[in-house]
């Protein structure tokens, strides 16, 4: 049986977390996804089973991403209470969940706070790499598109012609001056191809990567910043591009049946692309050192 599966996950109902002491570490000002406390398939609740767990052990969780290749030299433990642009993160740990930035958004999001009406990252991580103080801005997928349905229009409708209108203009201030996407003067791709809901997301994290770097975290300098998209291994409804991602993007045509985080590696202009990276976060977890955390993971993702 796959364990991606709602039948499986069940056998987890009564133990969500491995260690529910994870969710004391979180700023309560933070809204967590509904789901993330009762359902099984929730991918809030894997990733604060795995970086939650791992957040606080800097060591442990260098471990980790570098088993996913991100090249880390060194994890920060989060500096609590750190100010950014008036955003107070009461946070503890090494892992931040709905982690927004500054309080007034920088990519032109009016009203929202974390994990509500704004660009909310997963799991946000300070570390070292190549010598430069860099933020980890983390979108973390379960079954995501196997448990419900993918968004394919994220800018149809009246509320889409303001996220058209809103991340356009953020666009339209990098031209010339590190604009992240790989779009020709006229023609081919457009910001409109990036309606589907994965797509969408990576859109927003790259924007709000670029205008928040560099920047103070507290007493942390930040100097660089990487978007990390990571996924389950066994959910090719994300995994591949599908023939129905097309449908509001015409611009993905071409891609249809590729990887996906290849498919964005192509999105992105050559400069970017060494800012991304994406994995399967399920093989990371042979390398956790921790043995009852390895087995119960393993068990219930592996």
């Amino acid at each position: 049986m796959s364990k991606l599966t709602a039948e499986y996950q069940a056998n987890y109902s009564d133990r969500l977390f491995y260690d529910p002491t994870v969710l004391e570490l979180i700023d309560p000002a933070a809204k967590l996804h509904g789901e993330a406390k009762s359902n099984p398939l929730s991918s809030a609740a894997s990733c604060m089973n795995v970086l939650g767990s791992l957040g606080g052990d800097p060591d442990g969780l260098k471990a980790y991403l570098n088993a996913l290749g991100i090249n880390v030299s060194k994890v920060y433990e989060f500096p609590t209470g750190a100010d950014v642009g008036g955003e107070v993160y009461k946070d503890k740990g090494c892992a931040v969940f709905e982690w927004i930035g500054p309080k007034v958004s920088p990519i032109n999001e009016v009203g929202g706070s974390r994990g509500q009406n704004r660009t909310s990252i997963d799991a946000y991580v300070i570390a070292e790499i190549d010598g430069k103080v860099t933020q980890l801005l983390i979108e973390w997928k379960f079954t995501k598109g196997l448990s419900r349905p993918i968004v394919l229009n994220k800018f149809g409708g009246l509320c889409g012609n303001e996220r058209l209108r809103r991340y356009s203009s953020v666009l339209a201030e990098m031209r010339g001056k590190g604009f992240p996407l790989a779009f020709s003067e006229e023609g081919g791709m457009g910001v409109h191809d990036f309606s589907v809901d994965h797509l969408y997301q990576l859109l927003r994290m790259t924007l709000l990567a670029k205008k928040t770097t560099p920047m103070n975290v507290g007493s942390i300098e930040v100097q660089d910043y990487r978007v990390i998209h990571l996924t389950h291994s066994g959910n090719d409804k994300i995994n591949v591009l599908q023939s129905e991602h097309a449908k509001y993007s015409p611009g993905l045509a071409d891609y249809i049946g590729r990887p996906f985080h290849e498919v964005w590696l192509q999105l992105l202009n050559p400069d970017e692309r060494r800012k991304f990276l994406g994995a399967y976060w399920d093989k990371g977890i042979p390398s956790i050192g921790n043995k009852a955390l390895r087995e119960y993971l393993a068990e219930r993702y592996g």
